[in-house]
């Protein structure tokens, strides 16, 4: 088993932390600021449909399990399927800037699937926390 691979990514919106969160926390919503064409629940677990998708051409269907909400501060979930990442740990912290407006760290930890390519797992996966963390900063400003 290789090593854990940690990536994290920081964004800034202009606006207020309480609307931010409030983006953040519709976990329901998030098809509307991010790259998925459907969120959801199915009992506990969060489902997820990206817009990208697999080389059969199917999409990405992840399912999440909200690990702490805390209000306007931090978001943690864990990925439970649709990826072949291993021991996958997300954190979305909020804080108030230092300039005005919000600032969004978003963090996660994983095992790769396989330890040789963890580079690349790597780089994919800072890509998407990236294009997320930037997109709720925008949607928030909207």
């Amino acid at each position: 088993m290789g090593p854990l691979i940690e990536v994290e990514h920081a964004a800034h919106s202009a606006a207020p932390r309480d609307r931010v969160w409030q983006l953040l926390a519709d976990l329901e919503g998030w098809h509307e600021w991010g790259p998925w064409t459907s969120t959801g629940f199915d009992g506990e677990l969060r489902t997820m449909v990206s817009e990208r998708k697999r080389l059969t051409g199917k999409p990405y269907v992840m399912k999440e399990r909200v690990t702490a909400l805390v209000p306007g501060e931090r978001l943690e979930y864990d990925l439970v399927s649709g990826l072949p990442v291993r021991n996958y740990h997300g954190v979305v912290t909020l804080a108030d800037g230092s300039g005005g407006g919000t600032d969004i760290r978003w963090a996660a930890t994983f095992d790769p699937p396989w330890p040789l390519f963890g580079g690349l797992w790597r780089g994919a996966m800072l890509k998407v926390i990236t294009q997320v963390s930037d997109a709720l900063a925008g949607a928030a400003r909207a």
